[in-house]
């Protein structure tokens, strides 16, 4: 059965429970992975100052990525697989709502590669004056599918949105995501470390905004 909104038929390849899923799936990636690589800094903090981390000051440890390397790194990479998890289930639904076939097949392309990355980021990253080894060349990898994924799907996924029903306003600001995560980060370039937190709020706070929108139409259609 399709999904209907206040106005009518949302989109003819939707329904209720594919836009619960998504919208919930969307709705966590931010406050799932963010507790997590908290509660973990907190459980390794002495190994990540032995390894050369520190909250605010440049270093070169890959965090959160390094905490993968702790007594407890295995829930890092859990973490990392989880969000490509929830990277997935958001894509199904959100794809179901564009209206432009180009711009929609790019965003799809960019929500698989965010997705992917997820499997990629679960190989534990190198550690400072180690070689590069292959672990740690896939977990580049993953997040490079991650930064790269997640800014085409901001701006094709809002020209794919654009004339999409129940959706004025949010293509605007899925648009306007990439340049904010930009301008976010440049502001706290002198904070240092902090810069990156804000780049990666700001990221995934997109899939909470556009996952929270997906929960709302599938409570309006269920309320019909």
């Amino acid at each position: 059965m399709s999904a209907v909104g206040v106005n009518g038929i949302i989109h003819p390849r939707s329904d209720r429970a594919t836009l619960r899923w998504a919208g919930t799936a969307g709705m966590l990636m931010l406050p799932v992975f963010a507790l997590t690589v908290v509660v973990l800094t907190w459980l390794e903090w002495d190994f990540l100052h032995d390894v050369g981390w520190t909250v605010m000051h440049e270093h070169e440890v890959n965090y959160p990525s390094g905490l993968a390397r702790g007594d407890l790194g295995f829930l890092q990479s859990l973490n990392f697989l989880l969000l490509g998890a929830f990277t997935a289930v958001f894509g199904q639904g959100l794809r179901t709502q564009f209206t432009h076939r180009w711009s929609g097949l790019v965003a799809t392309g960019g929500l698989t590669a965010a997705a992917v990355s997820g499997l990629f980021s679960a190989f534990p990253t190198d550690l400072p004056g180690e070689g590069t080894s292959w672990h740690g060349t896939l977990h580049g990898i993953g997040f490079v599918l991650l930064m790269l994924g997640s800014a085409v799907s901001f701006v094709a996924g809002g020209l794919a949105l654009r004339s999409a029903p129940h959706w004025r306003g949010y293509w605007v600001y899925s648009l306007a995501n990439l340049p904010l995560a930009i301008a976010v980060t440049a502001a706290l370039m002198p904070f240092g470390q902090v810069s990156f937190y804000g780049l990666v709020t700001v990221m995934l706070g997109w899939f909470g905004v556009m996952g929270y929108r997906l929960r709302q139409l599938a409570e309006a259609s269920a309320a019909l």
